[in-house]
């Protein structure tokens, strides 16, 4: 059951890039009470409920760069609860909201689904310091991605920055495609 639940949640987040549907409801529970004009509150200079000004804030050099996660100011802060400027402050997003949020920004950050795709340049691979791990037995380890080799992951533990090999198949389905992506090119 718990490999057919990964399997859900990787296929979910792959497919999230509807902004309306899966993003907007996101922001408007994490988010709005500090960053929306209904609120009246702009910290920061983010505003996630006026898609005008939201749209700003999505480009190469902005909050949230199309295609490129690791470099989106705003991934980073919601994705790595050791990050100085975390967000938000006194909660963390669930890992299936984190990464339905990196799939959407992977996927051009589009605010409207039926219009065209930005051209994206391509990104040199950055990934976040922290990522959520889940082993067979449904437990979660926070840690940073090192390398893949064969069927070995090595992780770096964030108290110590100890890296550590664990095995993929110790991994669940989810946690073990995460490994092949960050090791890919």
């Amino acid at each position: 059951m718990k490999f057919l639940s990964a399997l859900l949640l990787t296929a979910t987040a792959a497919a999230a890039a509807d902004f309306k549907k899966d993003i907007a409801p996101i922001f408007e529970k994490h988010c709005y009470e500090c960053h929306s004009d209904k609120t009246g509150k702009k910290k920061a200079g983010y505003v996630f409920d006026d898609l005008e000004t939201l749209q700003k804030d999505i480009n190469p050099k902005g909050g949230i760069v199309p295609g490129n996660p690791a470099e989106s100011h705003i991934f980073k802060v919601v994705a790595d609860p050791e990050h100085e400027a975390h967000m938000p402050p006194k909660d963390n997003l669930s890992d299936k909201e984190i990464e339905t949020l990196r799939a959407w920004i992977t996927e051009g950050a589009m605010l409207d689904k039926n219009a065209p795709k930005p051209e994206m340049a391509p990104v040199k691979k950055s990934l976040p310091p922290i990522l959520s791990w889940t082993n067979f037995e449904g437990k979660t380890i926070r840690a940073g991605f090192v390398k893949l080799e064969g069927d070995t992951v090595y992780l770096r533990m964030p108290a110590n920055a100890q890296e550590v090999p664990y095995p993929m198949s110790k991994l669940d389905a989810a946690s073990q495609e995460l490994a092949r992506e960050c090791a890919a090119p």
